[in-house]
């Protein structure tokens, strides 16, 4: 049976993180990573799969900053040594070695930090969906020209105008339009994130050399919707061929910015069929022993 657990860890300059695991601690763990402004709760779909529970380790945090972890507002606060240590942390108080990474949108980031602060083999892979930001570096020259218009927006001062551009950037999140009760729901996550830790957590000083340099054995899998409003993906699946040498891509044709809220089935057993593969084949085990950085990209569309 699946072994839900919450817990409120310290991050160690003293920061609350708030985590959740769920599923079969024996097998592979995979933890989620949010989105900017965004919750936990964007993976309900994916904690409340069976097939995933059954099959995985299935660990989700809120980033600092964000949801119902601590908000620090300063610069400091967003080092990428402190983002890093929250993953950690959050590894840790589950007991879980060498985790599969799934990071959405700026969630995608946390694995430059990671691999930055304890290197290629603390991750055994890494799963990108819903146009995800490969590293910070890389946000501008990735960015949708609706998300370039969007941004100034949502770190605006001003708090009346904060609510409508808050709308706008979660209409922008999904290619069909949601729910009241969806929307509202997505609207919450926004209003629990400061608008200066939103800045800090898009504009925060991030050195992507080592991860760019080192992280090629890992393999990737990119989830990723045709009508992403945040992310101009084809750059970024260029980027991300030529960072990894291992890169497999699921299109979604008629999906936005969030495949696993907008298509959760198709994108759970994506996520299922490749972290079974990768598992059983022993391509994410010692990646660094077996492969070198000479070798050809291994490209794979689903």
């Amino acid at each position: 049976m699946p072994v839900q657990q919450v817990q409120v860890v310290t991050s160690p300059d003293g920061t609350a993180i708030w985590a959740e695991s769920n599923g079969n601690t024996t097998r592979p763990a995979l933890v989620f990573v949010h989105g900017l402004s965004c919750t936990a709760l964007g993976w309900d779909r994916q904690f409340a799969d069976g097939a995933l529970q059954r099959a995985f380790h299935l660990v989700r945090y809120e980033m600092r900053g964000h949801g119902r972890s601590g908000k620090p507002l300063d610069e400091a606060a967003y080092a990428s040594r402190r983002i890093a240590d929250d993953f950690r942390v959050v590894c840790e108080a589950f007991g879980v070695v060498k985790p599969y990474m799934m990071g959405w949108s700026l969630g995608g980031t946390i694995a430059v930090d990671v691999v930055t602060a304890f290197g290629v083999d603390y991750l055994s892979g890494i799963i990108y969906v819903g146009g995800s930001i490969l590293a910070l570096h890389y946000h501008v020259p990735c960015r949708h020209p609706v998300m370039t218009a969007l941004f100034p927006l949502i770190t605006s001062p001003a708090s009346d105008d904060l609510s409508e551009n808050g709308a706008k950037f979660v209409d922008s999140c999904v290619a069909a339009p949601l729910s009241v009760e969806e929307k509202l729901s997505f609207l919450g996550g926004f209003l629990l994130n400061p608008r200066t830790a939103r800045y800090w957590s898009i504009r925060r000083v991030q050195d992507h050399t080592v991860w760019e340099r080192t992280a090629r054995p890992l393999p990737v899998l990119i989830v990723q919707g045709t009508e992403d409003l945040h992310c101009l993906y084809e750059t970024m699946i260029a980027i991300a061929r030529r960072v990894y040498d291992d890169v497999e891509v699921k299109m979604m044709p008629g999906i936005g910015h969030s495949p696993h809220y907008e298509s959760p089935e198709e994108t759970n057993r994506a996520i299922e069929e490749w972290m079974k593969r990768k598992a059983l084949s022993g391509e994410s085990a010692d990646v660094c022993a077996s492969q070198t950085p000479g070798n050809p990209s291994h490209r794979r569309e689903l």
